[in-house]
């Protein structure tokens, strides 16, 4: 289950940040930093404003969590692409530059 206070309260602890400083960076107090620490929730402007000053991204964090089976959203063009489709991309990408290095070496040699 995700607990979003256990996350932050961990990336707190592991990189010394002080919860005053934090509080003060995102327009809050240290209390409040307390509070999002100990609830297992957090408003997602909230964390978005932690990410900014953190330069931490805890929502890719959050989304390491889901199965590899969802889909996503593609940015450009918002339509859903699946981590096969990414994968298979990823692949042809690796085709093209390794069919240029034979090309390549193939002329070295003959």
């Amino acid at each position: 289950m995700l607990d979003t206070g256990q996350m932050l309260d961990d990336y707190i602890t592991f990189n010394r940040v002080s919860k005053s400083d934090l509080g003060a960076k995102i327009g809050r107090n240290g209390l409040s930093i307390l509070n999002y620490t100990r609830s297992t929730s957090i408003r997602t402007n909230i964390l978005w404003n932690i990410c900014e000053v953190t330069k931490h991204n805890f929502f890719k964090d959050i989304a390491n969590l889901l199965p590899e089976t969802y889909t996503v959203t593609k940015p450009n063009d918002k339509t859903l692409i699946t981590e096969k489709d990414q994968l298979i991309a990823q692949l042809q990408e690796e085709n093209k530059v390794l069919k240029i290095q034979n090309d390549i070496l193939l002329k070295i040699r003959g």
